[in-house]
């Protein structure tokens, strides 16, 4: 297994991090490799010693920003107790692994307007659709393995398919801090987690048991 220094992981993500920067203001195509290497304060010679390309760079900020969520909705899901959950605290268990998810993984303008440019790219890019898809997917996995344990643990049902269920609150997730970025409101109020654990309760079913 290759191990990556600190120094070179500073590097990479201060390149994603303008990359992102950049793609929320410009768009992929807009943002040239010069442009992201000198916002990152950087030479082309470092861009191309961690990236090949712009391609693989868009594919690794869609890696990060996935595995930060993967770790988020992991905290919020271990946030669910071992022991069977009673029915009159289900309400309440849920409210608080998702206020346990959205104070670990804030949602930016930046990276919704970034995550809109990327997709937009892929779609006209057929090299880079099926790549970004296998990112994606491989995230995918892992959250629902995570939802699937806390559901077995709780001998719970749930109204869709798995996959189905983290399709759902994606992209309701999504929906929502774009609904509070076009309002110029906040994308980190209460209120959101509140209506995701509405849509949570509707698909989710917590059977007690002894």
């Amino acid at each position: 297994m290759n191990t990556v220094s600190p120094k070179r992981a500073q590097t990479r993500d201060r390149l994603l991090d303008a990359a992102v920067a950049l793609f929320a203001e410009k768009g992929v195509l807009g943002a040239s490799v010069e442009e992201i290497c000198e916002r990152a304060g950087f030479t082309r010679g470092a861009f191309y010693s961690n990236f090949a390309s712009k391609d693989e760079l868009v594919l690794a900020a869609v890696e990060r920003k996935g595995t930060e969520i993967y770790r988020s909705a992991t905290v919020a899901v271990d946030s669910v107790p071992e022991a069977r959950i009673e029915p009159g605290s289900v309400d309440t268990v849920i409210r608080q692994a998702m206020l346990v998810f959205q104070a670990s993984q804030a949602l930016d303008p930046t990276w919704l307007l970034a995550r809109s440019e990327m997709r937009l790219y892929a779609l006209r890019n057929p090299s880079v659709r099926e790549p970004l898809q296998a990112v994606e997917q491989r995230v995918n996995d892992l959250l629902i393995a995570a939802i699937e344990a806390v559901i077995a643990r709780q001998g719970a049902t749930l109204a869709v398919p798995t996959r189905e269920l983290v399709r759902v609150l994606e992209g309701y997730y999504e929906a929502l801090a774009t609904e509070a970025l076009v309002s110029g409101r906040d994308l980190n109020g209460p209120e959101w987690a509140e209506r995701l654990a509405d849509l949570v309760r509707a698909l989710v079913r917590f059977e007690p048991g002894h």
